[in-house]
């Protein structure tokens, strides 16, 4: 064998290890392939406990994946999918075309996870991390409301808690006005 030979297996061996250990350890390629229905039974654990849906008389929008966190975490999973994406993108022309409309986010939490974060409960840290995401994404500030709410029921699988976030569409209430 040439030494230019022992060197392209080298390399050819490098790249089938490598591929193999991401495929393997990366934690977000498992929720992912699990989602994508590579392993059915997992699929079936995986499925978001709260989707993204959004819904209002003149507006809906659901996809099946929502946000994810690690269980005592307040930042989401990323990468997100590109459902998750374009649900962003037609909520944010919605809320554009409708100022008077808001999105409220309700983040849930349980009360056996610890929260290290400076929010009163990590699902208002959770939903606030969303609302973050939204405001990156060019949905205003103040079409935002967020809340946390305590929900012991949450379903996790390898310690990621799926789709603790649920969305809303309410009215902003209008200021009276106050002649002098």
């Amino acid at each position: 064998m040439t030494r230019k030979t022992t060197y392209l297996l080298g390399i050819l061996a490098v790249v089938i290890i490598g591929t193999f250990l991401y495929w393997n350890l990366c934690s977000e390629c498992r929720i992912a392939r699990n989602q994508e229905g590579i392993s059915p039974i997992k699929s079936i654990i995986t499925s978001p406990t709260y989707p993204f849906l959004v819904s209002d008389g003149d507006y809906s929008y659901e996809a099946k994946e929502n946000f994810n966190f690690n269980v005592s975490n307040p930042s989401f999973l990323m990468p997100i999918s590109s459902d998750l994406k374009d649900g962003i993108v037609s909520l944010k022309d919605y809320l554009s075309s409708n100022e008077q409309r808001t999105i409220d986010l309700t983040g849930f939490y349980s009360s056996n996870e610890e929260n290290y974060t400076s929010f009163s409960n990590l699902g208002l840290a959770r939903a606030n991390s969303v609302k973050n995401h939204l405001m990156l994404s060019g949905i205003p500030s103040a079409q935002i409301n967020t809340a946390g709410e305590l929900k012991e029921n949450m379903i996790s699988h390898d310690d990621v808690l799926l789709g603790p976030i649920t969305y809303s569409i309410s009215k902003q209430e209008e200021e009276p006005s106050t002649i002098n």
